[in-house]
Protein backbone atom coordinates (compact mmCIF):
# COMPACT_ATOMS: atom_id res chain seq x y z
CA UNK A 1 0.00 0.00 0.00
CA UNK A 2 2.84 2.26 0.82
CA UNK A 3 4.08 2.12 -2.76
CA UNK A 4 0.58 2.88 -3.73
CA UNK A 5 0.63 6.22 -1.67
CA UNK A 6 4.15 7.10 -2.89
CA UNK A 7 3.32 6.67 -6.51
CA UNK A 8 -0.27 8.85 -5.99
CA UNK A 9 1.93 11.28 -3.81
CA UNK A 10 4.38 12.46 -6.83
CA UNK A 11 1.62 12.32 -9.55
CA UNK A 12 -0.35 14.91 -7.61
CA UNK A 13 3.02 17.00 -7.15
CA UNK A 14 3.48 16.20 -3.41
CA UNK A 15 7.00 14.77 -3.92
CA UNK A 16 9.20 17.09 -5.81
CA UNK A 17 12.49 16.70 -6.82
CA UNK A 18 14.92 19.86 -7.38
CA UNK A 19 16.82 22.16 -5.26
CA UNK A 20 14.62 23.24 -2.22
CA UNK A 21 15.22 25.23 1.14
CA UNK A 22 12.88 24.09 3.95
CA UNK A 23 11.47 25.90 6.94
CA UNK A 24 14.65 24.89 8.79
CA UNK A 25 17.04 26.54 7.08
CA UNK A 26 18.03 22.99 5.15
CA UNK A 27 18.72 22.90 1.30
CA UNK A 28 17.23 19.44 0.23
CA UNK A 29 17.12 18.02 -3.37
CA UNK A 30 13.48 16.89 -2.39
CA UNK A 31 10.35 18.79 -1.37
CA UNK A 32 7.28 17.14 0.47
CA UNK A 33 4.42 19.41 0.16
CA UNK A 34 1.06 17.47 1.78
CA UNK A 35 -0.98 19.90 1.23
CA UNK A 36 -1.31 19.27 -2.31
CA UNK A 37 -2.40 15.80 -1.95
CA UNK A 38 -5.10 16.25 1.12
CA UNK A 39 -6.32 18.63 -1.85
CA UNK A 40 -7.36 15.48 -3.76
CA UNK A 41 -10.17 13.21 -1.99
CA UNK A 42 -8.58 9.60 -3.37
CA UNK A 43 -5.17 10.34 -1.59
CA UNK A 44 -6.60 11.88 1.23
CA UNK A 45 -8.20 8.85 2.25
CA UNK A 46 -5.32 6.56 1.37
CA UNK A 47 -2.84 8.80 3.53
CA UNK A 48 -5.84 8.09 5.92
CA UNK A 49 -6.08 4.82 5.59
CA UNK A 50 -2.15 4.36 5.96
CA UNK A 51 -2.81 5.62 9.39
CA UNK A 52 -5.69 3.84 10.20
CA UNK A 53 -3.89 0.84 9.43
CA UNK A 54 -0.47 2.15 11.56
CA UNK A 55 -2.79 3.45 14.66
CA UNK A 56 -1.72 1.67 17.74
CA UNK A 57 -4.24 0.32 20.29
CA UNK A 58 -5.89 2.54 22.94
CA UNK A 59 -5.99 5.98 21.43
CA UNK A 60 -8.97 8.16 22.69
CA UNK A 61 -8.02 11.02 20.88
CA UNK A 62 -6.76 11.78 17.29
CA UNK A 63 -4.73 15.20 16.92
CA UNK A 64 -4.18 17.35 13.63
CA UNK A 65 -1.79 19.73 13.30
CA UNK A 66 -2.59 23.26 11.92
CA UNK A 67 -2.63 23.10 9.16
CA UNK A 68 -1.28 20.36 6.78
CA UNK A 69 -2.27 17.47 8.68
CA UNK A 70 -5.76 18.56 10.23
CA UNK A 71 -7.43 16.73 6.57
CA UNK A 72 -5.45 13.72 7.44
CA UNK A 73 -6.62 13.63 10.93
CA UNK A 74 -10.26 14.56 10.06
CA UNK A 75 -10.79 11.53 8.20
CA UNK A 76 -9.24 8.90 10.86
CA UNK A 77 -11.45 10.67 12.91
CA UNK A 78 -14.62 10.20 10.56
CA UNK A 79 -13.14 6.29 9.68
CA UNK A 80 -12.21 5.67 13.52
CA UNK A 81 -15.04 7.26 15.49
CA UNK A 82 -12.52 8.40 17.46
CA UNK A 83 -13.01 12.55 18.47
CA UNK A 84 -9.98 14.89 17.05
CA UNK A 85 -8.66 17.96 18.45
CA UNK A 86 -6.49 20.80 16.80
CA UNK A 87 -3.25 21.78 17.59
CA UNK A 88 -2.25 25.06 16.46
CA UNK A 89 0.92 26.28 16.26
CA UNK A 90 0.62 29.36 18.68
CA UNK A 91 -2.38 30.28 21.01
CA UNK A 92 -5.08 32.39 19.49
CA UNK A 93 -4.27 36.44 19.91
CA UNK A 94 -8.03 37.14 20.03
CA UNK A 95 -11.36 35.11 20.79
CA UNK A 96 -10.97 32.38 23.48
CA UNK A 97 -6.84 32.43 22.82
CA UNK A 98 -6.79 29.03 22.84
CA UNK A 99 -4.02 26.49 21.53
CA UNK A 100 -5.83 23.05 21.25
CA UNK A 101 -9.44 23.39 19.28
CA UNK A 102 -11.80 20.44 20.57
CA UNK A 103 -12.55 18.56 23.93
CA UNK A 104 -9.40 17.53 25.55
CA UNK A 105 -10.15 15.65 29.17
CA UNK A 106 -7.33 14.96 32.11
CA UNK A 107 -5.37 11.38 30.94
CA UNK A 108 -6.62 10.85 27.43
CA UNK A 109 -4.01 9.04 24.76
CA UNK A 110 -3.61 11.42 22.25
CA UNK A 111 -2.31 9.77 18.77
CA UNK A 112 -0.78 13.40 16.88
CA UNK A 113 -1.21 13.15 13.70
CA UNK A 114 1.68 14.77 11.19
CA UNK A 115 1.79 15.29 7.50
CA UNK A 116 5.77 15.53 7.25
CA UNK A 117 8.39 15.70 9.86
CA UNK A 118 12.43 16.62 9.18
CA UNK A 119 13.40 17.12 12.99
CA UNK A 120 10.32 16.59 14.96
CA UNK A 121 9.91 20.04 16.28
CA UNK A 122 6.73 20.94 15.71
CA UNK A 123 5.65 17.58 16.91
CA UNK A 124 7.13 18.34 19.86
CA UNK A 125 5.94 21.45 20.22
CA UNK A 126 2.44 19.61 20.10
CA UNK A 127 3.29 17.55 22.35
CA UNK A 128 4.09 19.74 25.31
CA UNK A 129 0.65 21.52 24.65
CA UNK A 130 -1.19 18.49 24.96
CA UNK A 131 0.62 17.53 28.06
CA UNK A 132 -0.22 21.00 29.36
CA UNK A 133 -3.37 20.51 28.48
CA UNK A 134 -3.52 17.08 30.67
CA UNK A 135 -3.55 15.17 27.63
CA UNK A 136 -0.60 11.74 27.50
CA UNK A 137 0.91 11.18 23.94
CA UNK A 138 2.50 7.82 23.56
CA UNK A 139 2.86 8.04 19.99
CA UNK A 140 2.92 10.12 16.88
CA UNK A 141 2.12 8.88 13.42
CA UNK A 142 3.86 11.12 10.36
CA UNK A 143 3.13 10.48 6.73
CA UNK A 144 6.65 11.57 5.24
CA UNK A 145 9.59 10.97 7.61
CA UNK A 146 12.65 13.16 6.11
CA UNK A 147 14.60 11.16 8.73
CA UNK A 148 16.67 14.27 9.78
CA UNK A 149 16.46 13.40 13.31
CA UNK A 150 12.81 13.04 14.48
CA UNK A 151 12.83 9.81 15.60
CA UNK A 152 15.59 10.70 18.06
CA UNK A 153 13.65 13.50 18.95
CA UNK A 154 10.55 11.89 20.30
CA UNK A 155 12.29 9.23 21.49
CA UNK A 156 14.13 11.54 24.20
CA UNK A 157 10.50 12.75 24.93
CA UNK A 158 9.11 9.33 25.58
CA UNK A 159 7.09 9.12 22.01
CA UNK A 160 7.28 6.71 19.54
CA UNK A 161 7.30 7.41 15.98
CA UNK A 162 5.01 5.61 13.46
CA UNK A 163 6.66 6.60 9.54
CA UNK A 164 4.02 5.56 6.55
CA UNK A 165 6.74 6.52 4.17
CA UNK A 166 10.64 7.14 4.98
CA UNK A 167 12.79 9.20 3.03
CA UNK A 168 15.15 6.90 2.04
CA UNK A 169 12.22 4.76 0.33
CA UNK A 170 11.10 8.07 -1.57
CA UNK A 171 14.96 8.47 -2.85
CA UNK A 172 15.07 4.45 -4.13
CA UNK A 173 11.88 4.83 -5.69
CA UNK A 174 13.40 7.66 -7.44
CA UNK A 175 16.38 5.82 -8.48
CA UNK A 176 14.58 2.64 -8.97
CA UNK A 177 11.74 4.63 -11.26
CA UNK A 178 14.61 6.68 -13.35
CA UNK A 179 12.87 10.12 -11.74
Amino acid sequence: MTGDLRKRLKEVGAIRFGDFILSSGKRSNYYVDLKKATCDPEVLEMMADAVVDAMPEGVEKIAGLELGSVPIAAVVSVKTRIPMIIVRKEKKGYGTGKRIEGELNDGENVLIIEDTTTTGGQIIKAINAIREAGGRVKDAVVIVNREEGADEALKSEGVGLISIIKAREILEGRVHEGD
